[in-house]
């Protein structure tokens, strides 16, 4: 079988860490869209990189070899040499993806934590190639220091599973293909068993000063929060989606076995980043609380990630203005301008009601 060509946009935790083992090198070769600057200039310096799954016995390698790695924009002239394309850049940076996609019919796999990107893009570039796929994995975006020195580009992915929509069935990976049904089942599981405690183990984790996920489980207190917000997500499905509580009970267990993983070194500020988005009416925190509440579930621990959220504090996040935001107004004011909430809403009352109580655990965790 001759070898595949498959461009991969974003050299980041999913790109570079994960991809190659569901696209193995045996069959693929890789050329890569990446922005920055920095990363860019070393893969294509160094033409490789080790990327390290983790298991019970630690670390297994895999050598990726890379061909090339593009600037934005410059790839458009290679794009119909490709067999493939994966996207794996953030919600935010997919849809500005549009304009090149437009034309292509070629197999788009949307690895974006956010199940409405692929139909958008279909509308958009009359590409009803482009699907949606669930990395159901932790990958970091970095590694250990022994595993930096050896290699600046190492980095570090568990085993995992990834499931594809099975449209692009034909395309040989180490992967579940699935249809709509199955899909939205573990798109569920995935944005709120995981997207949501994972997110709060971050913001919480960065309050007490955190370096790595497992630096927030190893806290007490966070991780009874963390557990918590699992729990409250766990009953929402099972009383919303109807969703059988086995899959739930194993998905639970092994999202908690995944934030406590020290082999993983998943930086916090790469799960905690962009919070305006995680706050979003429809996703995994201001969402999935509206979720519960719609079932009758008050989200006490959803409310502290919540909260945490808003206490995220990073110069260099695009959302870093969050801060400025909340220190200018009260809190009524930050919640009905910023996040668009209304007095009548019970999660408004909610979070204005406990607002001083949820700081001062705050600020407590941060002492």
């Amino acid at each position: 079988m001759s070898r595949k060509k498959l461009l991969i946009y974003g050299a980041g935790a999913i790109g570079r860490g994960y991809v190659p083992w569901v696209f193995g090198p045996e069959t693929y070769d890789y050329y890569y869209v990446e922005s920055n600057s920095e990363l860019r200039a070393l893969l294509n310096q160094h033409r490789s990189f080790v990327s390290f799954k983790t298991g019970d016995a630690g670390y297994t390698p895999l050598r990726v070899d890379v061909q090339h790695c593009y600037a934005p924009g410059e790839e458009r002239a290679v794009l119909n040499d490709m067999d493939a394309i994966v996207t794996a850049v953030g919600p935010r940076n997919f849809l500005s993806l549009r304009d090149t996609l437009t034309g292509t019919h070629l197999p788009v796999i949307c690895c974006e934590n956010d199940a409405s990107l692929p139909e958008q893009m279909r509308l958009w570039t009359g590409n009803e190639n482009v699907v949606f796929a669930i990395p159901d994995v932790i990958s970091s975006s970095t590694a250990r220091a022994d595993l930096l020195s050896q290699d600046p580009l190492s980095i570090i992915t568990e085993a995992g599973q990834c499931f594809i929509d099975e449209r692009v069935s034909q395309l040989p990976a180490d992967c579940t293909y699935i249809d709509q049904e199955e899909m939205a089942k573990q798109w569920a599981a995935k944005l709120y068993v995981h997207n949501t405690p994972h997110c709060i183990a971050a913001y919480l984790g960065s309050l007490i000063g955190g370096t790595y996920l497992h630096n927030a489980m190893e806290h007490p207190e966070i991780a009874s929060i963390v557990e918590g917000a699992m729990d409250e997500m766990a009953t929402m499905l099972k009383l919303r989606h109807k969703i059988d509580a086995d899959f739930i009970q194993y998905y639970r267990d092994k999202e908690l076995a995944r934030f406590r993983n020290t082999l993983l070194c998943d930086p916090i500020a790469r799960v905690a980043r962009e919070p305006f988005r995680k706050l979003g009416h429809k996703d995994r925190l201001i969402g999935a609380a509206q979720l519960c509440l719609s079932v009758g579930i008050v989200p006490q621990h959803i409310l502290v990630g919540i909260m945490a959220a808003f206490y995220f504090e990073r110069d260099d996040d695009p959302d870093a203005h969050i801060q400025v935001l909340r220190r200018s107004l009260d809190p009524a004011e930050f919640l009905r301008t910023i996040f668009k909430l209304r007095d009548s809403e019970a999660l408004f009352m909610l979070l204005t009601e406990h607002w001083d109580q949820i700081v001062s655990r705050i600020e407590r965790l941060k002492k």
